[in-house]
């Protein structure tokens, strides 16, 4: 009894706790925090290289689906097409003319197409929300590519009946809007996920 009297004199039981302490246990501690830190910020690092890459992509989707469809069907579509018929059909104004017609589609396609493209590992690393932004992105950016065809065939009544009111060309113009707001909240969040801006 002596003995166990001896060991429990806090003399003996206060060096040896705090000898445990110091050797065991605030290394053990250490260790785990500073892994922690090292994968926190290895993911940082992961996300600022990915989100950089894709913010470029989403700048540029951006600009390509934000055109204005309305002013392109009834301002840049009829100049092309009136420099056509003044031209009684040359060959140079009917390859003018396809350009502009061909020009507006391929922006539309090439936006979805930069949109598109490996995204997969930016929805693998970013937050549930930010895939959610960027499926819905994606999303709006190929509805405005379906409904681009209908509105090649909407620029035919344009041209021939100038008051006719162009609604697809509306509605593209209200997703293009979308797609920018889209954007711009995708940045947002980016910067959250970086700890740069709350």
């Amino acid at each position: 009894m002596v003995e166990l009297a001896a060991w429990l004199d806090p003399k003996v039981v206060v060096p040896a706790i705090g000898v445990v302490l110091a050797s065991v246990i605030v290394p053990i501690l250490l260790h785990y925090l500073k892994a922690r830190r090292e994968r926190e910020d290895k993911i940082l690092e992961i996300r600022t290289k990915i989100y950089t890459e894709y913010f470029k992509k989403f700048e540029e989707a951006a600009v390509g689906v934000g055109v204005d469809y309305e002013e392109f069907s009834k301002v840049t579509l009829r100049s092309a097409f009136r420099n056509l018929l003044e031209s009684e059909n040359s060959p140079d104004a009917i390859i003018k003319f396809q350009d502009e017609v061909g020009k507006f589609p391929q922006q539309i396609y090439d936006s979805y197409r930069k949109v598109t493209e490996e995204v997969t590992s930016l929805k693998i690393l970013g937050s549930d929300k930010l895939f959610q932004l960027t499926s819905e992105f994606e999303l709006l950016n190929q509805e405005i590519l379906d409904m681009s065809s209908k509105w090649l065939g909407e620029m035919q009544h344009v041209i021939t009946a100038p008051d006719l009111e162009a609604p697809i060309a509306k509605e593209m113009k209200a997703k293009g809007l979308r797609a920018k707001s889209l954007k711009d909240e995708i940045i947002k969040q980016m910067r959250l996920e970086l700890n740069l801006g709350k």
